[in-house]
């Protein structure tokens, strides 16, 4: 019945007694459940070896959100006689409840003599009854004149009501389009009304068995006016006026991210918003119904024709079951991801029509961690979040396959059991392909280093040739801008192993071979410097031949972290070529770390001997010294790397892709 105020307090009195009636027939839902629920609680602790049902499909139905209730059926005993049911004050509260809202728009004739009168005096003797009923210890008399059909009782109450309403629906509801409740409309209203249910059927099904999604549309004056249902959620509702090629939308809610929500979607449509205008009395503002806080705000669409226009209805209608459960989808996502990366994969769930009530229906946040504890996933412990683990882009994958997964299961009839083991498994991939992630890093840190080398091998051999007045600044600024790249994958590298310190081994990789980066640059630095020495011959030879083994060495470093990102298995199989490729270009790092010292050698002996003054013999040396420290990085890297694929199983296969 909040609904039918808040459509009353908006100015909507045209729709207040449909919604009222809607709300009604909705509480008739939850109160036949309930019935049920106390009828098979009894019979299952009158016959305990039976098998029994939980009702749990019927509750989320009827729109009762208490899980608890589930276990009523399976707990229900007999005790001295009488029957224990766990929750049976819930129940009653919830029935209390219900009828309540189910005999409102019966008796909204107050003081009116005749059946009206008649029916309220039942009520307020079956609410006196239930409302004195305490604990969960009921006896047989008493769950007898709940759910028996006997005059006077309980049930039969409830369907005398239902008889009214029925009657009061035909009464307000001409007749349907597409499924529509519509009355008092015009002919040219119906390609309105068609356009609107088309979107709305379309996506609908992606409630599941969430309520919801009623529509109800009427003409008053000029004005076509749509309302439509969005859940259980008191001061949640959407009216739609459409005058001409004009679209009004008024929308309240208790949840202000939820509106903003609704705006974003319907941003590439242009539609406006009050406070965009500058209407002062269109503001978004909080109002207050019966101690129910809630937000208005009224949205306008004009469109160009009568084709945009049947075709902003349609999509406006399709984004309505994006809004059901919305609230509630963002909190089971709070151990999982980020504030904004939260509201970004509920965006992408509606653009992408996948919507988040199926991975609500599943069990939501216990569906994901039921995967991580399944998973035996040791990198992540108690108060963690997915994306500290994983990273923020890997947990927002994970989390649409998520939701992709359980929408298209839950379509398809899909076994839950099959679903969750499709999470786990994606899950578990996941969380193994880390490894793999951190050597491409290393890959592409190795292309930098081959990059480097080559430039610095490639200035030495400009001046041998006798360029000495090349753009050698140029050279060193190129360099550098490699070996800042290379900075930017260690701190991504860095960043990885803090949530995966399992992983370690290849940070230190990464760092080793980081120090070959930073080596070669300072060679490519002292470029400038040796072209203006007078410097050639021997030295100059020596120097060539040093520069050549590190771009050969540089060659065989990324060879190794290309075939060490593809070992899959441990070694046999389809892994033992990359396994064996892969050794292969360390034994040729080892080999060309020897050849590296003994040219080291021989340019520090080259310069010794033809130095003309102590500054060339230092750019020599230094030179000299860089390359070969560069060399030996590179050796201990694939050292580094050998023994974290082959120092036992459970290395290669946190390696595995």
């Amino acid at each position: 019945m909040m609904k039918a105020k808040v459509l009353e307090a908006i100015g909507e009195r045209d729709l207040s007694r449909s919604a009222g009636v809607d709300a009604a027939l909705s509480a008739n839902d939850r109160l036949k459940y309930c019935l049920s629920l106390l009828q098979m609680a009894v019979a299952r602790a009158d016959h305990p070896e039976q098998p029994s049902d939980s009702l749990r499909w019927e509750r989320l139905a009827s729109g009762i959100e208490n899980p608890s209730l589930d276990r009523l059926i399976r707990e229900a005993r007999r005790e001295n006689g009488r029957y224990k049911l766990p929750d049976y004050p819930a129940v009653l509260q919830q029935i209390v409840q219900d009828l309540r809202v189910m005999a409102a728009p019966v008796l909204a004739g107050n003081g009116v003599p005749g059946p009206h009168a008649e029916l309220r005096e039942r009520l307020e003797r079956l609410l006196s009854k239930l409302e004195k009923s305490e604990g969960d210890l009921v006896d047989a008399t008493t769950i007898l004149d709940l759910t028996g059909a006997e005059a006077g009782g309980l049930h039969q109450f409830v369907m005398d009501l239902h008889k009214a309403l029925n009657a009061m629906q035909a009464e307000l509801a001409e007749e349907r389009i597409d499924g529509a409740s519509v009355y008092h409309v015009e002919d040219s209203d119906r390609p309105l009304i068609s356009a609107f249910m088309s979107g709305l059927n379309r996506t609908a099904p992606l409630k599941f068995h969430h309520p919801g999604l009623g529509t109800t549309a009427t003409r008053a004056g000029t004005r076509l006016i749509i309302q439509n249902d969005l859940g259980t959620t008191d001061a949640h509702v959407i009216v739609i006026h459409v005058e001409g090629l004009t679209v009004r939308i008024t929308h309240t809610d208790v949840h202000p991210e939820r509106i903003e929500f609704l705006r974003e979607m319907l941003k590439r449509h242009g539609t406006s918003w009050g406070d965009e205008r500058g209407d002062e009395r269109n503001r978004p503002a909080e109002s207050a119904l019966g101690g129910v806080p809630f937000q208005l705000v009224t949205g306008r669409f004009d469109a160009k024709d009568s084709g945009e226009l049947l075709a902003y209805l349609e999509f406006l209608a399709s984004r309505l079951v994006f809004l059901i459960d919305w609230n509630r989808a963002r909190k089971q996502l709070r151990g999982f991801l980020r504030g904004k990366d939260r509201i970004a994969l509920l965006g992408w769930a509606a653009d992408a029509e996948v919507g988040h009530r199926g991975f609500l229906e599943m069990g939501g946040a216990q569906l994901i961690n039921r995967a991580i504890e399944d998973s035996g996933a040791s990198a992540m412990h108690f108060g963690d979040r997915l994306c500290d683990v994983l990273g923020a882009e890997p947990s927002m994958e994970f989390l649409r396959f998520v939701f992709r997964a359980a929408m298209e299961g839950l379509r398809d009839h899909q076994s839950a059991s099959l679903i969750r083991d499709r999470v786990r498994a994606e899950l578990q991939a996941h969380f193994s392909t880390e490894g793999r992630r951190l050597l491409l890093l290393a890959g592409e840190h190795a292309a930098l280093i081959f990059e480097i080398a080559t430039l610095a091998r490639d200035g030495v051999r400009s001046i041998q040739a006798g360029d000495r007045g090349g753009s050698f600044e140029r050279l060193a600024h190129r360099a550098s801008a490699y070996e800042h790249s290379a900075d930017e994958l260690v701190a991504a590298s860095r960043d990885a192993i803090q949530r995966r310190p399992e992983y370690s081994a290849l940070f230190r990789l990464l760092e080793m071979a980081d120090n070959a980066a930073d080596e070669l640059e300072e060679v490519a630095f002292l470029m400038e410097l040796l072209a203006e020495s007078e410097s050639g011959g021997p030295v100059l030879e020596a120097l060539a031949a040093l520069a050549d083994l590190l771009v050969q060495a540089a060659q065989e470093w990324v060879k190794a972290v290309s075939h060490a990102s593809r070992v899959e298995k441990p070694l046999g199989a389809g892994a033992q070529d990359d396994v064996s490729d892969f050794l292969t270009s360390v034994d040729a790092l080892f080999a060309l770390e020897h050849r590296a010292d003994d040219a080291e050698r021989a340019l520090t002996r080259a310069a010794v001997q033809t130095a003309i003054d102590f500054r060339q013999l230092h750019i020599y040396s230094k030179m000299a010294h860089s390359l070969e420290e560069a060399s030996d990085s590179l050796k201990w890297s694939g050292l580094i790397a050998r023994d974290y694929l082959l120092g036992n199983t459970a290395g290669l296969e946190a390696a595995r892709s």
